[in-house]
């Protein structure tokens, strides 16, 4: 078995984090979606190697870390992007969000594109926003008790998707959709929230959503990709009570039938037994890569491993231009 299908194997398998008691929680494990797909991709291929020697070139920085902000770190998103260029290319972003997020963290690929603010915690608040051009379907878990409760989104209808008639925010499960100004439909999906006021939080959320496509920076330059390489998935992850480090960069490729994985972390987190990618140091930074057959592939991980340049963990020298 490679360490992809293997990878892929503990991606299924993912449950993420138990939700809050009063959920069932039978049945949360069964949707636990593409963030625990992602959280658990992030362990294995991010964290399993003994780092090798060389391979990569480190840029010197002078400042230090800037720790991840909310409203920060949507507003700094060039406006233009360039897929070419930067993998991860956000198609949502949030305006507002409650003191109790943390950071936001990004997912584009095959399995849809989301924004993620997380909190801090083992359970960590979370609010997760993605733009479809049809209305989704009603999610499998809610069955047939699913309920439209309307709201009012700014000047625009929307609904709280429910299991249960007289609770909007579906027993701490709550699921927010609204048309957007373009016709396409928004969907706010909230786990884990705190206080009172919970539903004109999410509201909040709502109204100050932003979409439109926009570059996200990165803490890498990649001197080049076989023509072959395909993005199947691209993650920003950021879960430093969950992750063991404060953020986590990956890159899935496919090329030729076969995969090419790209981690970029703070050294640390939690160790697996899963997968050996090769690993290096340089500038503060760990970048893993593993392939799984590299003639197929046509590079061996030592070969992209050399091509890569780590920024280091200031924020504000990361860069757009990932690729070329």
């Amino acid at each position: 078995m490679t360490d992809h299908e293997l990878a892929t194997m503990l991606k299924e398998l993912a449950d993420g984090p138990a939700p809050p008691s009063q959920i069932d929680v039978d049945r949360a494990r069964r949707v636990g979606g593409r963030r625990r797909r992602a959280r658990t991709t992030a362990l294995v291929v991010g964290c399993a190697a003994v780092v090798a020697a060389g391979g990569v070139t480190a840029v010197s920085l002078s400042r230090p870390s800037v720790p991840a902000a909310t409203d920060a770190v949507e507003t700094a998103l060039p406006p233009t992007p360039d897929p070419a260029h930067d993998p991860i290319v956000a198609k949502t972003g949030f305006g507002w969000l409650p003191e109790q997020i943390a950071g936001v963290g990004y997912s584009v690929g095959a399995h849809g594109d989301t924004t993620e603010a997380i909190g801090r915690g083992e359970q960590p608040p979370e609010i997760s926003l993605s733009v479809s051009g049809q209305e989704p379907p009603v999610p499998g878990e809610l069955g047939d008790q699913a309920t439209r409760i309307p709201v009012r989104i700014g000047d625009r209808d929307g609904y709280w998707l429910t299991s249960y008639a007289n609770d909007p925010l579906n027993h701490g499960r709550s699921r927010l959709r609204w048309r957007t100004p373009d016709g396409r439909w928004a969907e706010l999906l909230a786990f884990h929230l705190t206080g009172p006021d919970r539903q004109q939080v999410l509201v909040r959320v709502a109204e100050h959503a932003v979409f439109a496509d926009r570059p996200v920076p990165l803490p890498l330059r990649i001197a080049g990709l076989p023509e072959t390489f395909r993005l199947e998935d691209g993650f920003l992850t950021r879960r430093p009570d969950t992750d063991g480090v404060p953020w986590r960069v990956i890159l899935a490729y496919t090329s030729n039938g076969t995969h090419a994985t790209i981690t970029v972390s703070v050294p640390g987190g939690r160790k697996t037994d899963y997968g050996s990618p090769l690993c290096a140091k340089g500038n503060g930074l760990q970048a893993c890569v593993g392939v799984d057959q590299p003639q197929a592939a046509g590079i061996t991980a030592q070969e992209l491993l050399s091509r890569i340049t780590l920024l280091g963990p200031d924020e504000s020298k990361w860069t757009t231009q990932v690729i070329g």
